[in-house]
C-alpha cells in the first residue's frame, strides 16, 4: 500500500494529518485524503475494516493499520516458544549454549525501551504471550 503511495507523490497524507497543510490548500487537501482513505478501506479484508473503517483520514487509518499489521504479538510469541522449548538434544554444550543465546537475544529484543511507559506496554505484551501460550492445546489456532 505505502509504495502505491509513494508511486503516486500521496505520501504524505500517510504521514501528516490536515492541521499541517495551509488553510488554503485544506479543501483540496480533505477531498483528496477522502478519495485515498476509501482506496485504503477497500484494499482491506472485511473483518479488518470493520476496526479500520472508524479512521476518516489517511493518517489515522495507516497509524491504526501498522498497529495492526506490525503484529509485536506474534514475533513475541515464537520467540518466547523457542526459549520455552529450548532442550539440548545431544552432548554438544557449545551448540546448545549457541542456540540458548540466539533464543534469548531475540527474546530480549522485545523488551528494549527507551521510557518506562514503553517498557510497561511491552510488558504487557509479554505477559499477554504467557496468557496465550497457556491456552489449552484446542485453542492453539488462536495463538
Amino acid at each position: 500500500m505505502e509504495l502505491w503511495f509513494l508511486g503516486q507523490g500521496y505520501h504524505d497524507h500517510l504521514e501528516k494529518g490536515v492541521g499541517a497543510v495551509p488553510n488554503d490548500k485544506k479543501s483540496e487537501w480533505e477531498k483528496l485524503d477522502f478519495q485515498l482513505c476509501t482506496v485504503l478501506w477497500q484494499s482491506v479484508e472485511p473483518d479488518v475494516l470493520e476496526i479500520l473503517r472508524l479512521f476518516k483520514t489517511c493518517c489515522s487509518f495507516w497509524k491504526k493499520a501498522q498497529e495492526i499489521f506490525v503484529n509485536d504479538i506474534q514475533s513475541l510469541f515464537d520467540a518466547t516458544q523457542k526459549v520455552d522449548v529450548l532442550k539440548q538434544t545431544s552432548h554438544d554444550m557449545i551448540a546448545h549454549i549457541g542456540k540458548a543465546q540466539a533464543a534469548v537475544e531475540e527474546l530480549k529484543r522485545f523488551l528494549v525501551a527507551d521510557s518506562l511507559e514503553e517498557v510497561n506496554r511491552k510488558l504487557g505484551k509479554f505477559y499477554m504471550v504467557f496468557i496465550l501460550r497457556s491456552l489449552h492445546s484446542d485453542f492453539e489456532s488462536c495463538a
